[in-house]
């Protein structure tokens, strides 16, 4: 009996130092699973009324036309690890420095399109905001962004 003791105490050390060392690097993960805390309540960004919005639908329409511009407006990580097929990067964070070299296409374009992660992104918004003041029109949001993409099964482009 003593050996079936020590052994269970064994397994049981073994599973909680497991316990210990997952629950560790979810906490220390740069995208965590919601385990032990629950995720902040997001409403979605608020979304100035003069721009145009577009959906999953529309996006797909309307991507492969050379008079539309699709802006990812998400981080170069994001971008890289996948982005609706067609898009141009522009992320907000770096405006300043990318957009000189996209400004005469999007000058050119009838109509830009942004997105970026999901409805709580505001990115996409900033960006449209952006543009604006540069003098662009016809500025459309897709605010379900690559959450709603990814759900309605489109793919992707690396």
């Amino acid at each position: 009996m003593s050996e079936l003791r020590k052994r269970a105490w064994q397994m049981a050390a073994l599973v909680a130092a497991s316990l210990v060392l997952g629950l560790g690097a979810n906490f220390l993960a740069e995208d965590p699973l919601p385990l032990l805390r629950r995720p902040p309540a997001e409403a979605p960004a608020p979304v100035d009324p003069s721009f145009g919005l577009a959906d999953a639908e529309f996006v797909r329409q309307f991507r492969a036309d050379p008079a539309v511009v699709l802006l990812d407006a998400r981080t170069n990580h994001d971008f890289a690890r996948g982005h609706i097929p067609g898009a141009l990067h522009l992320p907000i964070s770096r405006f300043a420095e990318a957009f000189p070299s996209l400004e005469k296409r999007l000058r050119a374009a009838r109509m830009v399109v942004v997105y970026c992660s999901d409805p709580h992104c505001s990115d996409s918004h900033d960006l449209a905001l952006r543009l604006r003041q540069e003098g662009l029109a016809f500025i459309f949001l897709y605010r379900g962004g690559m959450e709603d993409w990814l759900e309605k099964g489109h793919a992707l482009e690396r």
